[in-house]
């Protein structure tokens, strides 16, 4: 009976197995297990052409971003050539000026050299009295009814009143101060006979120019030449004679703070040079 029993139960489970294997196989090839299969395979497809487009994306704005950047390479490059250009100007630029420089100090070098040789020579004959060749100084200067006269630096000035020679700031003159320079020429003439004069006009700080004239120094430039003009016109000396000197305010005798000193100041000088 145990001997019949053994194969018994091997039939029963060989007929479980052939159960279990088509019931496994009944399953698999269930319509329902089939769409479910069907759904998540669509799932998968729809993700991965949703990442397939996030990575065409990805690599559209990488290839933009480079673009980009070869772009701004290129005028990167461009600048460091215009950069690199200017450089050099610069650098071109410098090194004339410092020859330029060196120049100049050489020249500076030479020039206190010969001031310092001009001292020294000045220094050894400092206290040696040296007698100017004068030929004014063996002349009695006269006396200028009118106009005032002096000794400076080997020259005679004959001083005249601005405001009596011109009509108040300007270069007209006066009918007393034309007849005035008149007499004061003449008599220059006849003393000192072949001299050269030189015609200089002063102007102070106090009194206003007149408003023909931009400046004082236009305003003495002017009155010089009138001077100039009848003096060679009168042929009381000739042109090679004369020569003018517009001072400006430039010369004053003394301060210009009061009326005395400014009127003073205010002044044409006829200076006779010496031979």
């Amino acid at each position: 009976m145990e001997m019949t029993l053994f194969p018994n139960i091997f039939r029963l489970l060989a007929c479980a197995a052939i159960c279990l294997s088509l019931a496994i196989s009944g399953c698999t090839n269930d319509p329902l297990t089939q769409k479910g299969r069907m759904a998540d395979m669509e799932k998968e497809k729809t993700a991965l052409a949703n990442q397939n487009d996030s990575l065409n994306t990805r690599k559209n704005d990488l290839e933009q971003a480079n673009r980009m950047s070869t772009i701004e390479l290129a005028s990167n490059k461009q600048q460091m050539l215009i950069l690199q250009d200017e450089v050099t100007l610069v650098r071109k630029q410098l090194s004339d000026t410092t020859e330029r420089l060196a120049a100049a100090q050489q020249e500076k070098a030479a020039l206190d050299k010969r001031i310092a040789e001009l001292s020294k020579a000045m220094d050894r004959q400092a206290g040696i009295p040296i007698e100017p060749n004068n030929s004014l100084a063996t002349i009695e200067t006269p006396v200028f009814p009118g106009a005032a006269s002096r000794a400076e630096n080997g020259s005679i000035h004959i001083e005249i009143p601005g405001t009596t020679l011109f009509e108040r700031g300007g270069d007209q003159f006066t009918p007393h101060g034309i007849q005035l320079l008149r007499q004061v020429a003449g008599k220059i003439s006849q003393t000192y006979p072949g001299h050269k004069v030189t015609i200089e006009a002063h102007a102070n700080t106090l009194h206003q120019t007149s408003t023909q004239f931009q400046s004082k120094m236009d305003q003495t430039a002017a009155q010089a030449m009138m001077i100039y003009n009848v003096l060679t016109q009168d042929s009381i000396f000739s042109r090679d004679q004369l020569s003018v000197s517009a001072c400006g305010t430039g010369k004053p005798l003394v301060s210009n703070s009061s009326e005395e000193g400014a009127a003073r100041n205010y002044r044409v000088e006829l200076v006779v040079k010496p031979n």
